[in-house]
């Protein structure tokens, strides 16, 4: 089975924001002032945001303002963890997708596309994680990737 296969049986079994439209995903470029890359443009475009088992890929869910969101808005965790001065937000082509729990965070390395490649960043950690969104989904789900 080919990764983008298990991947979607993931999605299955987790919860999926649903797709966001090509403007939504323009938009979040222009704020942020990246391009993604080509593989996260495609996951936004058909999945929006999820939260599989054990791990939750930041996108661009569709919520409104009175809802408890499900799902982490890519554009608004950049903000926060640029407030927060968060280790890896000080590079404006690093887009975070992901993190851990444990304050190691995976950033899209936008400089990279339209290839993709996730840096981990984190105490003591710098470092690239994979070349492949979803190859890291289901590494990180399947507890792979620990620092």
């Amino acid at each position: 089975m080919d990764v983008k296969t298990e991947f979607d049986q993931m999605c299955a079994a987790g919860e999926v924001a649903g797709p966001c439209s090509d403007q939504k995903i323009y938009d979040a470029e222009a704020e942020l002032m990246v391009v993604f890359p080509v593989q996260y443009r495609e996951f936004l475009s058909e999945y929006g945001a999820v939260v599989l088992d054990g791990v939750e890929i930041y996108g661009l869910p569709n919520v409104n303002d009175s809802e408890m969101p499900l799902w982490q808005d890519v554009v608004k965790v950049s903000r926060q963890l640029k407030e927060w001065r968060q280790a890896g937000s000080e590079v404006p082509a690093y887009v975070p997708i992901a993190d851990d729990g444990t304050g190691v965070y995976f950033y899209l390395d936008t400089n990279a596309g339209p290839k993709t490649r996730i840096i981990a960043i984190g105490p003591g950690i710098e470092q690239v994680v994979s070349s492949d969104l979803f190859e890291f989904a289901l590494s990180i789900s399947n507890g792979e990737l620990t620092f």
